[in-house]
């Protein structure tokens, strides 16, 4: 039945053994008191961003309130305050990730972005010359833009960049070095997500060492591997042990963690790879000493102060401090945040995945390389694409403004990765260059061009979300696909109607059993294939009497009253599209 489908019962048959969905108190209280403004919203973009919690936002001003901090360049009181707190969150990131200042530097940058194009021009390359191969900048295809766009900067070193698909990288273990390569000390760079940002897919960690050693090999090629993980959509809900995964570079951006400051950013430099970093621009507070009127410049010894140029955005570092301490207290540490997201996650993919019109075709098609069986390799993130009954993508503008429609926020398009965009929905590079020359650009809301999508819709589960959003979310995908009547007329067919009361949140985990959705119930068979649902959905007529409003509804004269939940229905804008993929005129 639906409504045991949509249940709580349900989410909790559904939950793999061992996970945990809350943090051992009342969801609903944590959310009411940190969140109260996500009342009426459903909110699935935590890949996008986390949302900062009351008690965080509160601290910090506080915080700001009752102290006095200086640049951190002074030598005064006040300076030496900031000083002392900004060492003291650099010890808070890499107890974070369980390491220490004896493995790994933290340098603050202004988010990931800035991190990875400090990589790109501060790494050792090797140009490429007649005599010798230089060094190689390899990166997984399924890699965010801000990684694909550092072949940029090497290209103007002379340096070649090799994009690798991540079926072939699980073929690389024939391209294992000989001993002999290993010592050709030609430094090489690889650059993989540890999580997808476009389907959550977790790739191995273990890759790390096994590139590093040598028994895997982006490209055939003698010299050394040091490998550059991005790890700024995977630290949004996993624990990264870097105690274990020595990777040498590990951009991450802090508002995907805590939802606040935005604008701030880290680079993880593993200490055995710093000294060979390269620098040629140095500003403030990164000189030791200088000459002005002549070349001569001697750089500070610690490697963060070295790369940091001018002030650092202090005020912002010492806010990560409460982040630290408040997610810590509201969940118990990352490892709960892993399995809570999951669950939902795991549950919300087992859903939708069921889902099928009366002739049996699905609802939707879900982009991922996994099964959602294990949170080792999948993340909170769902991707897939709605489709109509003939299979037809219906295209994620679309379904995005549907969305709104239910106060239910999403991502679409590409999401700033178009390798993945490409391998999941078979977009080939003339396809890429067909659709800019149609007026598609990154961003846009052209979801279809010649019927084929340009992308796709993207939710994602954060540390606050909770079973009602996903009850919403599947609610909506429901109302919306499987009770057309729903949508295409201001009529409600009392068969498939379906209520978008959730159930209380009660729950503090998995101990409460009876909490179940208020839904009418409605047969898997009546969902999937029953000829009843098919004269409702697809060939239902409404009575005479109705029929009539219909007809008055477009008269000139007519002013239709449609409600829902008994409140009036108000139209605020009508778009008309002429020319299919285009954009609209209002009226």
């Amino acid at each position: 039945m639906a409504g045991e489908l949509l249940s709580f019962r349900a989410f909790q048959a559904a939950c793999p053994a061992g996970y945990e969905y809350g943090y051992g108190g009342s969801l609903r209280d944590l959310r009411e008191r940190e969140f109260p403004r996500l009342q009426g919203i459903t909110y699935l973009d935590h890949a996008g961003s986390a949302l900062f919690p009351e008690s965080l936002l509160k601290a910090f001003t506080d915080d700001l309130r009752n102290n006095v901090y200086g640049n951190p360049h002074s030598q005064n009181i006040s300076s030496k305050l900031t000083y002392d707190t900004i060492e003291h969150v650099r010890y808070r990131i890499l107890q974070h990730f369980n390491t220490t200042a004896e493995d790994y530097t933290i340098i603050f940058t202004s988010g990931c972005t800035a991190a990875l194009k400090l990589v790109a021009e501060a790494f050792p390359w090797i140009p490429e010359t007649t005599k010798q191969p230089g060094s190689r900048f390899c990166y997984l295809t399924d890699s965010h833009t801000s990684v694909v766009g550092m072949r940029g900067i090497t290209a103007s070193m002379n340096v070649l960049s090799v994009p690798i698909k991540p079926k072939d990288i699980l073929l690389s273990e024939k391209n294992g070095l000989s001993a002999e390569e290993q010592n050709c000390t030609t430094p090489h760079l690889f650059s993989y997500p540890a999580q997808s940002n476009f389907s959550g897919t977790k790739y191995p960690l273990s890759w790390v060492q096994d590139i590093k050693s040598g028994k895997l090999s982006p490209i055939k090629i003698p010299g050394k591997w040091f490998v550059l993980l991005d790890a700024a959509s995977y630290v949004s809900s996993s624990l990264l042990d870097l105690g274990v995964h020595q990777a040498d570079f590990i951009p991450i951006s802090f508002y995907k963690i805590f939802g606040f400051p935005t604008g701030l950013g880290a680079l993880l430099v593993n200490n055995r790879i710093a000294p060979l970093l390269r620098k040629t621009y140095f500003g403030g507070g990164t000189a030791a000493a200088y000459l002005a009127e002549d070349d001569f410049y001697f750089p500070r010894k610690s490697i963060a102060e070295r790369f940091e140029d001018g002030t650092v955005s202090f005020l912002d570092i010492i806010a990560l401090k409460h982040g630290f301490d408040v997610l810590e207290k509201l969940t118990g540490g990352m490892e709960k945040i892993n399995q809570h997201t999951f669950a939902l996650a795991h549950y919300t993919y087992t859903v939708l995945s069921t889902l099928k019109y009366a002739n049996g075709a699905p609802v939707v098609r879900i982009y991922s390389d996994t099964d959602f069986s294990s949170p080792e390799a999948q993340g909170p993130i769902i991707n897939f694409n709605v489709l109509d009954e003939n299979g037809e993508v219906i295209g994620f503008s679309q379904v995005d403004k549907m969305a709104s429609l239910y106060n239910i926020h999403v991502r679409t398009g590409c999401f700033c990765n178009t390798g993945a965009c490409q391998m999941h929905l078979g977009i080939s590079n003339e396809d890429i260059q067909r659709n800019l020359q149609a007026g598609h650009v990154c961003g846009d809301d052209i979801d279809l061009v010649d019927g084929r999508p340009t992308g796709s819709v993207r939710i994602s589960f954060g540390y606050m979300s909770s079973f009602e959003d996903a009850q919403a979310f599947l609610k909506f995908i429901i109302a919306t696909r499987l009770s057309k009547s729903d949508t295409e007329i201001p009529f409600q067919s009392s068969v498939t109607k379906l209520t978008t009361e959730s159930v209380s949140d009660d729950h503090p985990s998995f101990n409460n059993t009876d909490k179940l959705s208020q839904i009418p119930h409605i047969s898997d068979t009546e969902l999937r294939n029953n000829s009843s649902v098919t004269k409702t959905t697809v060939n239902w007529q409404p009575p005479e009497a109705e029929a009539e409003s219909i007809r008055a509804a477009v008269s000139e004269t007519a002013v239709p009253t449609c409600r829902r939940g008994g409140k009036p229905i108000t139209v605020t804008n009508i778009y008309l599209y002429p020319i299919k993929s285009c954009s609209a005129f209002e009226v």
